[in-house]
């Protein structure tokens, strides 16, 4: 298959790109500059997405920083007129080079904070400004499905990897022996290693079977007191600096969400799949991210 990757150059991006040229498929890039294999990524222009044979969404503004009120609209702006723009794209195609498949990137943020409740993909959608967001962000994707497109909207969890996302940010504290609990650490946290999450994209491009939404998550959610202790015998130093969640609210504003609510997520339809998970839990991830 000739596949199209929008926010190709990202963490998630480059590992996509691994998985699919390892195993021979061809990749075009979309990029908000043109050039040597990549075609113009817009958000006032539909993508040209003629001759792919299916498209991988991961374009959009990262949801680090302080959510001040143009960072909320940069969030929400870059996924919804992002992904229409892809599907008008897709409308403008010919039947006959248009993309079968599209795997939309979401986010478990879907659900808003879960508290204790476990949830699959059944499971209804939650309130606040990341659930809004995902779920604009999908009814945007949906709508491919008028024009014959398979949609696959991959609701991706914390990604835990070597080369970037947040580890990125975590790794040098926990190796500095300063990392520690979030809060009361009791809050649920459902992660997914980089590499396996390109092989669920692959998964989800080439099973035809595959539709609507599907949890990329380990199958096991873990506290985040069990996440720091992973990450801090990873790290081969003590974790003694937990963060109050009132200074995370002080420092933080709304952004703290992201590190106090709980998402106690599973893969409900990837298990379903016996999907072949590389890393199957938080403690093989790190021992990884931190090799």
């Amino acid at each position: 298959m000739n596949i199209g990757i929008t926010g190709g150059t990202g963490f998630i991006g480059h590992a996509v790109q691994r998985a699919l040229t390892s195993q021979g498929d061809g990749v075009t890039l979309f990029s908000r500059r043109e050039g040597k294999g990549r075609r113009l990524f817009s958000l006032t222009q539909p993508l040209n997405v003629s001759g792919c044979d299916g498209v991988v969404h991961l374009a959009g503004e990262s949801i680090i920083g302080l959510w001040t009120k143009e960072k909320r609209q940069r969030i929400l702006a870059s996924r919804i007129e992002g992904t229409r723009r892809l599907v008008e794209g897709i409308a403008a195609s010919k039947s006959t080079e248009r993309p079968r498949v599209l795997v939309s990137a979401s986010a478990i943020g879907f659900y808003g904070n879960t508290g204790e409740r476990i949830t699959d993909e059944d499971s209804p959608a939650g309130s606040g400004f990341l659930a809004e967001v995902a779920q604009s962000w999908e009814k945007e994707a949906v709508k491919a499905e008028a024009y014959g497109v398979r949609v696959v909207r991959l609701r991706i969890g914390f990604v835990l990897g070597r080369d970037g996302g947040a580890m990125k940010l975590i790794k040098p504290v926990f190796r500095a022996g300063l990392g520690g609990c979030l809060g009361s650490g009791r809050q649920w946290m459902s992660c997914i290693e980089v590499d396996d999450l390109a092989s669920m994209v692959l998964e989800c491009l080439h099973n035809e079977a595959i539709s609507g939404p599907m949890n990329a998550v380990m199958p096991e959610p873990v506290t985040n007191a069990e996440f720091t202790k992973a990450t801090a015998r990873a790290a081969h130093r003590p974790a003694l600096f937990p963060a109050p969640a009132f200074a995370l609210r002080l420092m933080l504003g709304d952004l703290s969400h992201l590190m106090l609510d709980s998402q106690r997520i599973i893969p409900e339809r990837f298990q379903g799949l016996s999907f072949p998970y590389q890393y199957g839990n938080v403690s093989t991830a790190m021992a990884e991210v931190f090799r």
